[in-house]
C-alpha cells in the first residue's frame, strides 16, 4: 500500500468507460497514469486552506441540525435518517453548491437519489461485486455500477449549476468553484482535461461516497455516548471549553478538540466502514517476508476489522475506548493500523472533509443535548456490511435539551 505502491497502484473495479463512463472517469474509477494525473490535480482541492473555506458552508448545515433536534428532542429517534439528512444537506451544498432543505422535507429530491446513486438491492449488490471480482459477469451485461437514474438526476443539477457559476459569476468557494478553478488553469491539458463530464464524474462518487459513510459513523459514535455517559460527559466538557474560547467555530476550534479525534478514531476501529482495502497486482511480485509469487493482475483484499479488531493491536477489541488513541498509546502502535480511509497514495482524497464534517455535527450536538438510550435501543449494534456498515434495525437514541 505504501512501500511498493509502484507494484499495485490500482484498485480491482472493472476498467471500461462504455459500462459506466462516470464512475469509470471518476477517482475511484480510473487507474495507472490516469489516476495519477487526476490525483495530482485534485489534491489542491482538499487543501486545509480550501477546507477553511468550506467550514461556513458545513456550519450552517450543523445549525440547521441542532435546530431540527430541538424539535424532536425528547423522542425515541432513529439517529442515522437524521444525520443522513445532515450528511446530504453538507455535500449537496459543498459538492454541488445547492441548497437542499432535508429537514424541512420528508425525502428531499437530493437525499432520494442520493440514496439510489449505490443500489442496495439484490442485483445492486450483484453488480456491485461484479466490477470488482467477476469482470466478465459486468461486461457481458453491460452493468453500470452507478445507479443511472441517480446518475441523470444529478447531472442535470451540476450543469444548472455550473451554467449558473459561469453567467453570473456567484462564488461559494465549494467544490464547484474549485474545480472550475482547475478547469480554467488547465483548458489546455493535453490528455486529461477537466471537460464538464469529467467534473461531473468527480462530484457525484465523492456525494455519494460521503452520504451513508458520515452519518453512519456519527451514528455509531453517538450509539456507544448514549452507553458511556462518562465518556460523553468528557467529551462534551471539552467540546464546551473550547467553543467558549471562540467566538466562532473555526478550524482552530476544532484542531484543539483531540478527546474529539479520540471519539472518532476509535469509532472507526470499532465499526469500519467498509470491509476491505482492494488492489490489483501490476506485474509478478514475490512478498519478501513468505516467499509466496503473486502473479500480474492479482487480487489483493485486506480486511478492515481483521486489523482493527485483532487483539495483538487493540486488546478487548469490543470494548469501545478511546483512550487507545491518546498521544501515550498512539506511539506505542503503527499508526496504519487504522484503514478506515484507506492507505497509502490511493487512500481518500476527502479524509480531511469528512472529518470536519463528523466534528462539527458532534460538536453542535453534543454542546446542546444529552444523548440517551431508550425502550427501543440495543446496546449490541448488528452490523452488515453489503457497501458500507449499517445496523438493519438503526440506532434508536432520544436527544434531551441541556
Amino acid at each position: 500500500m505504501i512501500r511498493d505502491f509502484s507494484s499495485f497502484p490500482n484498485k480491482l473495479f472493472l476498467d471500461d468507460k462504455e459500462c459506466d463512463p462516470v464512475f469509470n472517469n471518476s477517482l475511484f474509477g480510473t487507474r495507472d497514469q490516469e489516476w495519477r494525473s487526476l490525483r495530482y490535480r485534485l489534491s489542491p482541492v482538499f487543501t486545509t486552506g480550501k477546507l477553511k473555506g468550506m467550514l461556513p458552508l458545513i456550519g450552517e448545515c450543523g445549525e440547521r441540525l441542532e435546530r431540527h433536534l430541538e424539535k424532536i428532542s425528547n423522542e425515541n429517534v432513529e439517529v442515522t435518517d437524521v444525520l443522513s439528512r445532515y450528511s446530504t444537506e453538507v455535500i449537496s451544498s459543498c459538492a454541488f453548491g445547492v441548497k437542499c432543505d432535508c429537514f424541512q422535507k420528508k425525502v428531499s429530491e437530493f437525499q432520494h437519489y442520493g440514496k439510489k446513486i449505490f443500489p442496495k438491492d439484490t442485483i445492486g449488490l450483484i453488480k456491485n461485486i461484479s466490477y470488482i471480482f467477476v469482470h466478465s459477469v459486468a461486461k457481458f451485461f453491460k452493468f453500470s455500477l452507478l445507479n443511472q437514474s441517480g446518475v441523470k438526476y444529478f447531472r442535470k443539477v451540476f450543469k444548472e449549476v455550473l451554467n449558473q457559476r459561469m453567467t453570473q459569476s456567484t462564488r461559494r468557494n465549494d467544490f464547484v468553484d474549485l474545480l472550475l478553478d482547475l478547469k480554467r488553469q488547465e483548458e489546455k491539458h493535453e490528455i486529461f482535461g477537466l471537460d464538464d463530464e469529467r467534473m461531473l464524474a468527480q462530484a457525484i462518487p465523492f456525494f455519494a461516497a460521503g452520504l451513508e459513510t458520515t452519518a453512519t459513523i456519527v451514528s455509531f459514535a453517538l450509539h456507544e455516548l448514549s452507553l458511556n455517559s462518562a465518556i460523553q460527559d468528557r467529551l462534551r466538557q471539552e467540546i464546551q471549553s473550547v467553543v467558549n474560547n471562540y467566538e466562532v467555530i473555526s478550524y482552530q476550534a476544532l484542531e484543539e478538540m483531540k478527546y474529539l479525534k479520540m471519539v472518532i478514531l476509535e469509532t472507526l476501529r470499532k465499526y469500519p466502514i467498509l470491509s476491505f482495502i482492494q488492489r490489483e497486482s501490476l506485474h509478478h511480485y514475490t512478498i519478501p517476508e513468505t516467499g509466496l509469487q503473486l502473479e500480474r493482475g492479482t487480487g489483493i483484499i485486506v480486511p478492515i476489522r481483521g486489523f482493527h479488531h485483532n487483539p495483538m493491536y487493540f486488546p478487548d477489541p469490543e470494548v469501545y475506548d478511546p483512550e487507545r488513541f491518546s498521544d501515550e498509546n498512539k506511539q506505542q502502535r503503527d499508526s496504519n493500523l487504522i484503514l478506515a480511509f484507506g492507505i497509502g497514495p490511493r487512500n481518500c482524497i476527502g479524509k480531511r472533509f469528512a472529518w470536519t464534517t463528523m466534528m462539527i455535527a458532534m460538536v453542535y450536538i453534543l454542546r446542546n443535548f444529552k444523548v440517551e438510550r431508550n425502550s427501543q435501543t440495543v446496546e449490541v449494534l448488528s452490523i452488515i456490511s453489503p457497501h458500507v456498515s449499517r445496523s438493519p434495525s438503526g440506532v434508536n437514541l432520544t436527544f434531551k435539551r441541556l
